[in-house]
């Protein structure tokens, strides 16, 4: 079995987030529909947002949270995924929106599996609070949608 300490793992979201930061910079260079790249800017903002919220945590929170280990084998290629995924310039808003589901569900199913597996009560309640917090980002994406397509 392979582990990481919750201050490593967080640090592994963080770095999942700032890779969506990038992703929605760079489609929003490559689009060419106005409404699309204010809705990709949305989402650089509430991505850095996420990432600040999981750093400030990492900076606050007790060591002894912070070094609780948590199972570790998840799937470490989301970052490159980002990187290396490539769309069309007349993507969509529908196109933009479930790319930010699909991206923002998988980080909350592993933030969710590793509450679920963490060993100490403390540390569950922990990971479960940023999961809450990923969820109501997940919330806005969808609330975002329907602003975006009446614009």
């Amino acid at each position: 079995m392979h582990f990481k300490s919750i201050r490593e793992f967080l640090g592994y979201i963080e770095e999942c987030h700032i890779a969506l930061v990038e992703l929605y910079k760079r489609l929003s260079v490559e689009s060419n529909d106005d409404k699309v790249r204010l809705l990709l800017y949305f989402l650089e903002n509430k991505e850095q947002l996420s990432y600040q919220y999981i750093h400030d945590y990492v900076q606050q929170a007790p060591p002894y949270i912070l070094e609780t280990w948590v199972d570790n084998i998840f799937d470490k290629s989301f970052p490159l995924r980002c990187q290396q995924l490539r769309l069309q310039a007349n993507i969509s808003i529908d196109d933009v929106i479930g790319l930010a589901m699909t991206f923002d569900s998988q980080l909350i199913e592993l933030l969710q599996d590793s509450a679920y597996k963490s060993p100490t009560v403390a540390s569950q309640q922990a990971l479960q609070s940023i999961t809450t917090q990923e969820q109501q980002t997940l919330h806005q994406v969808i609330m975002a949608r329907s602003e975006f397509e009446y614009m």
